[in-house]
């Protein structure tokens, strides 16, 4: 299996979250996350580091200063490929960072300013939350109605209103204090959480009047702060934030933002779904203004939260992951296009276990397998133990429904892959170690090649090769067909209306390993036909 190390600055931070939050959707990787300081590191973290990156096939850098510092100390890594994260705006001058195979910026501003000085590649990856956890509260006092009259109202007394500010380090930079003091002045509570780091900076914001001060919450407890608070803000310096997480986690939560335009804020802002504030951080006057015209427009306060959720949405852990992965293999293989191959699995683990190590013996090497195990009583001890014993990602995902699932095993597989190129490879068939490089040779934008089984046939997708785009275009693989012995006519008829072509490439060689299920199935097979029938022939 792949070994991607990912090392982030110390545990519990934002980006060591970020981390942990994606790592859930790299099952198909030996993925480990590991924290060490960028100024003082202790021997153990230096040891599970050496460990672990002594084996790995990749090192995904979160913190530029641990990044430099263990590079600095360990000259090995330079033959170690490597990929750099960008998650703060100040750092970028500070080198041109081309000593590393590829550097990510987390927002448009980063991405722009790396692109103009390094030669290496270059890819915008969004920060992202978990947009499992951080829901929409559906009970917000502001929400407002529609009575029977067309006139708005509210479903209940609106509450004393707040404010929330989400820091992980309380110092000046962060621009808490001006906001503690247009609370004050306003009668309103203020809500701040967040970590110590200028005890001077918080006795002053301390006291500037009653505020509520959290500290080493859970985020289950951070949650229920945004449900209770009325606006989130942030007043971070220019050039200092590159989020901030917490104003995505506001925004699924449907607490409306007041925020000056830091970090990924201009790429979030559509002008209705936040509030901006245009001053300095200091500007104690601007603040109180802007909070007193948010809440006097309560119905523009409710539809603000829905509109805000629709732009955060997008912003998952799991998109992030598909990205990363994606860079994996361009950082891997960076002339070569990526390969998935779909393999759909019901039963026989011996005969699996063939399909699957004849795939990993490729002779083209920038390959992941996607396994859809349709089957009732699964095989993912078989896919584990194959995938301990391989050097490419291999991806497990259950399909089964009870039925013929042979088409949703394939879309959902396709959907999973994340390969430019699709491989489709029942469990059946073992393919020849040149197989997909033949493959390859012959590929074509809008043709869906298909190999040879033992003599040439009519197009059949059992061992076929295409665009990933094409065939999710052309509709994937039609799950009306329920029953053996008719997908391979629906596709052909369909891609071929709409103008794709099928080609036979007698190269791309293989072998099945077991008979069809054919003689079996023949009632099903007749069942099929005349569903077809009535699809295409009896217009």
């Amino acid at each position: 299996m792949l070994k991607v190390v990912c090392v982030v600055d110390k545990t519990g931070t934002a980006l060591d979250r970020l981390a942990k939050g994606v790592a859930k959707y790299h099952n198909n990787l030996d993925y480990q996350v590991l924290a060490v300081h960028p100024k003082r590191p202790d021997g153990e973290q230096l040891r599970a580091f050496e460990q672990a990156a002594k084996d790995a096939d990749i090192i995904d850098w979160q913190y530029y200063r641990t990044a430099e510092l263990l590079k600095g100390m360990y000259l090995w890594l330079n033959r170690k490929k490597q990929i750099l994260t960008h998650n703060n705006p100040y750092s970028i001058t500070e080198s041109n960072w081309n000593n590393y195979d590829l550097n990510v910026g987390n927002n448009q501003y980063i991405y722009k300013q790396l692109s103009s000085i390094t030669e290496k590649p270059v890819e915008y990856i969004p920060l992202t939350v978990d947009t499992d956890f951080w829901t929409y509260n559906l009970d917000w006092a502001y929400d407002e109605r529609v009575n029977s009259n067309n006139k708005y109202e509210f479903k209940h007394e609106s509450p004393k209103p707040s404010v929330i500010m989400v820091a992980n380090r309380i110092e000046g930079k962060k621009g808490i204090l001006p906001v503690a003091i247009a609370c004050a002045e306003l009668d309103i509570k203020f809500r701040l959480v967040g970590n110590i780091s200028d005890m001077n900076y918080f006795q002053a914001i301390m006291a500037t009047g009653p505020v509520e001060f959290h500290e080493n919450i859970s985020d289950e407890e951070l949650r229920d702060l945004y449900y209770k608070s009325t606006i989130h803000v942030c007043n971070s310096q220019d050039n200092f934030e590159s989020g901030t997480l917490p104003i995505l986690e506001a925004m699924l939560c449907g607490v409306p933002v007041l925020t000056r335009e830091v970090g990924h804020v201009p790429e979030l802002y559509n002008g209705e779904n936040m509030e901006i504030l245009k001053g300095v951080p200091e500007d104690v006057l601007g603040i109180q203004s802007k909070l007193q015209e948010m809440l006097a427009d309560k119905k523009k306060l409710s539809e603000m939260r829905d509109k805000a959720w629709n732009s955060a949405k997008v912003r998952s852990f799991e998109r992030r992951a598909y990205l990363y992965q994606k860079l994996y293999r361009k950082v891997l293989f960076p002339d070569a296009k990526t390969v998935s191959v779909v393999v759909p699995i019901y039963d026989k683990p011996e005969v699996i276990r063939k399909c699957l190590n004849a795939i990993a013996e490729q002779t083209y090497k920038n390959i992941e397998i996607v396994v859809a195990d349709d089957a009732d009583i699964k095989n993912y001890e078989t896919i584990l133990d194959f995938s301990k014993y391989v050097n490419i990602p291999v991806r497990y995902i259950e399909t089964g429904e009870g039925d013929y699932g042979l088409a949703r095993a394939r879309n959902e597989a396709t959907i999973e892959s994340t390969g430019e190129i699709i491989v489709y490879c029942d469990q059946r068939i073992v393919m020849e170690p040149n197989c997909i490089e033949e493959f390859m040779q012959y590929l074509k934008p809008k043709v869906w090649l298909y190999g040879d089984k033992g003599g040439k046939k009519e197009f059949v997708e059992n061992l076929s090769c295409v665009y990933r785009e094409d065939v999710i275009n052309a509709g994937m693989f039609c799950e009306r067909i329920t029953q053996y012995g008719g997908l391979s006519q629906e596709t052909r008829v369909r891609i071929r209306a709409q103008g794709m072509k099928t080609e036979y490439v007698p190269t791309a060689k293989a072998i099945a390993s077991k008979s069809s299920n054919r003689n079996t199935k023949r009632q099903d097979i007749i069942k099929s036909k005349n569903r077809l029938f009535k699809m295409y022939e009896a217009n």
